[in-house]
């Protein structure tokens, strides 16, 4: 009885440190974004209309330099903290309720396919701009941006969409962070859906419900504001007590029962 109870101490210290080290990474994720916001609206921001095209591939040009430390450097560093958190909540999950292993792989899987397009779009952006160190060529720079908006918009937000639902999903049904983070969660996913037709706006930079306008920013920043919450829920939330573990509420989360 004594080596149980050791057992479920240690495992339940051991669950501290990992809440402790994927919410640091989630908030460190969200620190990068907020430092390389205004990055965020150079080079493909409001200065020049993509459909002048050469005009547009000089804009790139003159701030090549913000689009390749937004794209390569700040992404990267905000796509590796939601990794590390991704792994740590699908941890959570499943110690606190194993029957729900399916909705922490999905959870997960999703997460990667979020990520994954995020960086294509990123190296898309981060082409164009380094297109432009050496004579540039217009019409490659202006389709790699406009390849990257698909990523960024409908197909990424979709995907977010289904991510932040099984994350609200698995938050509610485990209690693993504060249930208010899981109803955030459902709220940004259907937001998330809301702006994902935008790809049928066109590509006016300048516009709100287009494939580049400020709808899909909204869709992506909700994504990352409940990114930063879940990281600090995760921080501050306590799991039961040693004492706890081992009665029949706890017992029943451990076969996945209500």
């Amino acid at each position: 009885m004594r080596t149980k109870l050791a057992a479920q101490e240690g495992s339940v210290v051991n669950d501290q440190k990992i809440r402790r080290l994927a919410g640091g990474f989630g908030v460190g994720g969200f620190v990068a974004f907020l430092a390389a916001l205004p990055l965020y609206f150079v080079g493909v921001g409001p200065g020049v209309p993509l459909e002048q095209t050469a005009r547009f591939s000089e804009f790139v040009a003159r701030t090549g330099t913000f689009v390749i430390i937004r794209t390569t450097l700040a992404d990267s560093l905000i796509m590796v903290g939601l990794l590390v958190f991704l792994a740590g909540f699908r941890h959570l999950i499943c110690q606190a309720r194993p029957g729900y292993e399916w909705v922490a792989s999905l959870l997960f899987g999703v997460g990667l396919v979020v990520i994954a397009l995020e960086l294509v779009a990123d190296g898309l952006e981060a082409g164009a701009a380094l297109d432009t160190v050496v004579r540039a060529d217009p019409t490659i720079v202006r389709g790699l941006m406009e390849a990257s908006f698909p990523m960024y918009g409908a197909i990424g937000l979709i995907m977010a969409a289904l991510m932040l639902a099984t994350a609200g999903y698995a938050t509610l049904g485990t209690d693993v962070l504060h249930k208010w983070t899981g109803w955030f969660a459902y709220g940004a996913a259907l937001a998330n859906l809301l702006v994902a037709p935008s790809i049928l706006g066109g590509t006016n930079i300048t516009g709100f419900y287009t494939a580049s306008g400020y709808a899909p920013f909204v869709g992506q920043a909700l994504m990352l504001l409940w990114f930063l919450v879940a990281s600090v829920s995760m921080i501050v939330k306590r799991p039961p007590p040693p004492a706890e573990i081992g009665t029949p509420a706890a017992e029943a989360n451990s076969t996945g029962k209500p």
